[in-house]
C-alpha cells in the first residue's frame, strides 16, 4: 500500500548557507551575508558571459510509485540585476525537476538543464526568461512551462517586471488534475500561467529538484533570495477507491 510521504524544506539565503543543498557550476555565496549568487561576476561585480549555476536539494524526492503521485508546491524568490545601462540582459532563472544526478546542461537559454539544442526529454521546468532567443522563445520576456524542451508549452508576457526588483513565484502541481500552475508577483504586478500535463509520464519515480540560472553573450547578476518547497506523495483517486472498498469489506 502506498503511504503518505512528505518532503519539505525552506531556505532563506541571506546569511544562511545550507548543508543539504548541492551547488553546481557558478552557484556560490560571495560572503556570509549575501544571497546565493547563481552566475559569476568579476572582481568589480560585473556579470560574466556564458555562465551557469544550479542549486539542487541533496535528497531524492519520491515523485510517484504504483498507485500514488505527488502534490507539490514551491515558492522561489529571486532578483535579476542587469549591468548598469544594459537594456537587453540575460538569461533568467528556472525551477526544475529531473532525474537524480543529471549533469549540468548548456548555458544561455538552456539554463543549465537542457542540452545545447534546448532538449532534455526527462526535465520539467518553469522558466523565468528575460531574454528572447529567436526560434525558441515568444517575442517577449516571459514565464514559461517547459516539458522536455526549452520551447515552452505555455507562456505569459512579463515585460520588464523582472528586471532589478524582487520576484516571488509560486508553482503548484496537483496529481489529481495534472494541473501545473504558476503565480508570480513583482512589485505591484502579478502574472499567471498554467498547463495540464501528467508529469509522471516523463519523470522517473525518484527525482531531484533545483533552481538554475544562466547567462550567454548577454548577461545579468542572478541572486536567489529564498526557496520553499513541499511535496506529498498521495494515493491516486483510482487507488484510493480500491482502498476504500477494501476497508468497507472489513467494517
Amino acid at each position: 500500500m502506498a503511504r503518505s510521504q512528505t518532503t519539505s524544506f525552506q531556505y532563506d539565503f541571506y546569511g544562511q548557507q545550507p548543508t543539504d543543498l548541492l551547488l553546481h557550476g557558478d552557484a556560490h555565496f560571495p560572503s556570509d551575508s549575501t544571497y546565493l549568487r547563481m552566475t559569476n561576476t568579476d572582481s568589480s561585480g560585473n556579470p560574466l558571459q556564458y555562465r551557469v549555476g544550479r542549486a539542487v536539494y541533496s535528497k531524492p524526492i519520491q515523485f510517484w510509485e504504483a498507485g500514488a503521485q505527488v502534490d507539490l508546491e514551491t515558492t522561489v524568490k529571486f532578483i535579476i540585476n542587469p549591468k548598469s545601462g544594459d537594456s537587453n540582459p540575460a538569461d533568467g532563472f528556472t525551477f526544475f525537476i529531473q532525474p537524480v544526478g543529471s549533469p549540468v546542461g548548456f548555458t544561455v537559454g538552456s539554463f543549465g538543464i537542457f542540452d545545447s539544442s534546448g532538449q532534455n526529454p526527462s526535465v520539467f521546468a518553469v522558466e523565468f526568461d528575460i531574454f528572447v532567443n529567436g526560434g525558441v522563445d515568444p517575442n517577449y520576456r516571459h514565464v514559461g512551462i517547459d516539458i522536455g524542451s526549452n520551447v515552452s508549452k505555455n507562456t505569459t508576457n512579463v515585460g520588464n517586471a523582472f528586471l532589478g526588483q524582487e520576484v516571488t513565484a509560486r508553482i503548484n502541481y496537483q496529481q489529481a488534475t495534472k494541473l501545473i500552475s504558476v503565480q508570480v508577483t513583482a512589485a505591484s504586478q502579478s502574472f499567471e500561467v498554467s498547463y495540464m500535463f501528467d508529469l509522471s509520464t516523463i519523470l522517473p519515480q525518484q527525482v531531484e529538484v533545483g533552481i538554475s540560472s544562466a547567462t550567454g553573450g548577454q548577461i545579468a547578476v542572478h541572486d536567489l533570495i529564498s526557496w520553499y518547497f513541499t511535496s506529498t506523495l498521495v494515493l491516486t483517486s483510482a487507488n484510493r477507491e480500491l482502498e476504500d472498498d477494501h476497508i468497507r469489506q472489513y467494517v
